[in-house]
Parts: structure tokens; sequence; C-alpha cells
């Protein structure tokens, strides 16, 4: 019998909008499994759509070598990416709005071309770039301190609470991501520094993962879509009264303010 998502969507939805830590989805469905975890993360996002909000694009994440060996995966995972999420790096983020919140410095990109996987390689996303930008994402850490999952990941639409892209868009044309360095100060103190091959070795293999996964669950990528490649150190708390800055070396930079 094909999986129906329904029943988990319904259990998790309420939870997801109550501003609560979650409990673990595998204690109330033992059964679902990763497959079956990305049709309910799906079926939230068109619920969220049918509502009146707006896809944008994907996110990876996971895409440290080190992260997946440490909880067991053989790959990255994907989530959405909706307009209600993006932030605008002028704005003040309410750190109350999430349950746990960290934030991850990350490079984005922005399609040109439409990509339809599976198959799709490195040369064929490269040529579909329009550019880059540095960028922050937030995480929204639904499951507290608690540990989680790769189901309850997934159908958390792995942890996405935003997103905030600088203005700066850098064409691809000459740029070698794997030695591109960013650093990221909280309040003026560096927090986290690396270079951007800690993504997957390069984050266009994070553009190719999303296009090839997206294929395999019946989608494509279209251009002018945004693409969250995956945070380069670990994620970092932030709370009320902090200002993060992240610094590329020809990305450009972004900026949040966090309040309570």
């Amino acid at each position: 019998m094909p999986f129906d998502p329904t029943p988990v969507t319904d259990w998790i939805q309420p939870r997801l909008d109550s501003g609560q830590v979650i409990p673990e989805v595998l204690d109330a469905f033992a059964d679902l499994d990763e497959a079956g975890a990305y049709e309910v993360q799906q079926m939230l996002i068109q619920r969220r759509m049918s509502g009146g909000d707006r896809l944008i694009g994907y996110k990876a994440a996971m895409t440290s070598k080190a992260m997946r060996e440490m909880v067991g995966l053989k790959e990255p995972v994907m989530g959405h990416l909706l307009a209600s999420g993006m932030l605008d790096a002028s704005q003040t983020v309410a750190v109350n709005n999430y349950v746990k919140t960290t934030i991850e410095p990350e490079v984005a990109v922005i399609l040109k071309h439409d990509l339809a996987g599976p198959g799709i390689t490195r040369p064929v996303a490269l040529a579909a770039i329009d550019g880059f930008a540095a960028a922050i994402e937030i995480g929204d850490i639904k499951t507290g301190d608690n540990q989680r999952s790769l189901q309850m990941t997934l159908v958390c639409n792995v942890m996405n609470g935003g997103q905030a892209v600088g203005s700066k868009l850098v064409s691809p044309s000459g740029i070698d991501l794997r030695v591109e360095g960013m650093v990221v100060r909280i309040n003026g103190e560096v927090r986290g520094s690396a270079t951007a091959a800690e993504v997957l070795g390069d984050p266009i293999n994070s553009v190719v993962f999303i296009a090839n996964k997206l294929g395999e669950l019946g989608g494509y990528l279209q251009a002018g879509m945004l693409l969250m490649t995956g945070s380069i150190v670990r994620g970092i708390p932030v709370a009320a009264g902090d200002h993060v800055q992240v610094a590329f070396t020809r990305l450009g930079e972004v900026s949040l303010a966090f309040a309570a």
C-alpha cells in the first residue's frame, strides 16, 4: 500500500506552529522512513503555499562529512525555502519566534536556468548559476537540545527558520568557492572561520545534490530560485542582543541583529 503522509502531517503541523519543543516523530510513527519523511515535508510546504506562502528555493544541510558520519548519513538532506522566511539584513530578528535559535554562515546561489535532475553533473550545475552571495541562515531547532532522528529533521523542514542574503551578487566566472574564505563575528568577536570547501568540498556540489534529490522526488529547480548550500561552520546559538556579521573574501558580507 502506498504511503499516506496525511496522518503524520496532521500530527506534526500543530506542533510545528506551537512554538514549543516538538516530541520525536518516531515515537508516534515508528515506521516512518526517510522517503516518507520527505513526503511529509512536501505536504507541509504545499499546505503553507495553499495558505498564501510562496516557494522560492531549496536548502541543503548536513553538508559536512564529519556531521554526516556522526549521525550515520550517506548524503546531505534537503529542505524548502519559502518567501515568508526571507529576512532583510536591516531588520531585527526576534529570537522569541523560534524554539532554539542558531545562525549558519552560507554561500547562497541564485539560478539563471532551470535544473532538472536526476543526472545533473557539476559542469551542468555551474552553467545554470547566475551568481553567489553571502548569506546567513537561521536555524529554528524545534527539538531544543534533544537528539533528533533523520526523519524528525526532515519533517521539520531541516530546521529552517529563515535566511538573509547579502546585496552583492558575484558572477561564478573565475570564482573558486573551495578557497573562498569566511569569518563570522558575533558582537565583534570572531566565532568561526573557514573556507567554503567545508561544504561538500565545494558548494557547487550542494547545487548538484539538491537538483538530483529534487529530481528523485519528482520536482526540478527553476530559474531565479535561491539555493542555500549549507553551513560552512557548525551552527552557532544566538540570543537577544546579539549582532551577527558574516564576511567573505569576495562575496561581500551580510549581518543580522537579534532581539527578544
